[in-house]
């Protein structure tokens, strides 16, 4: 795609598709960065885009995107809950090892690269397999392997020190 070609379709349709996200996310800043995330994916994929049918595509990808978002959001909230939930069983004795371990783990996993976190989330919240991961994230098996490696050993690392 020429940056002419990307820039008319650019001007063409990033309020709308904005529109689409903010109405179905209502929050306009997450709308913004996710329209972004559209057409930076087009551009980086350098995707041949028939200016007819651009509005379709871009749609879907701004619905797939919405689509990862939510099921982020779903793994975060689940992971809460655990959280809270377990806390609740908690003895007192325990409390205070439990919470600086807890936020040590908390602080781990944010540090966590974006990619190996989302792995790491996958298999240990929604308890998927590799497989399963790889295939809802379109990657090798290989790369959730290494990914998830590459979590467990920082995590590790970070705990026991």
């Amino acid at each position: 795609m020429e940056k002419e070609d990307f820039k008319n379709l650019f001007d063409a349709y990033f309020e709308s598709i904005k529109n689409y996200v903010f109405y179905r996310i209502g929050d306009v800043d997450v709308a913004t960065d996710i329209t972004q995330d559209v057409f930076t994916r087009v551009w980086e994929k350098q995707i041949n885009v028939d200016l007819s049918q651009a509005k379709y595509l871009l749609y879907k990808i701004a619905k797939d995107m919405l689509v990862s978002k939510y099921r982020r959001i779903e793994v975060e909230n689940k992971y809460i809950t655990r959280m809270q939930f377990e806390m609740t069983e908690l003895s007192t004795s325990d409390d205070y090892d439990y919470k600086q371990l807890k936020c040590k783990y908390e602080n781990a996993l944010n540090k966590l690269p974006e990619k190996q976190r989302t792995v790491f989330m996958m298999s240990r919240m929604d308890e998927l397999k590799y497989q399963e991961i790889a295939n809802r994230l379109e990657i090798s098996i290989k790369t959730v392997e290494k990914r998830m490696s590459n979590a467990l050993f920082y995590l590790r690392k970070v705990l026991l020190t």
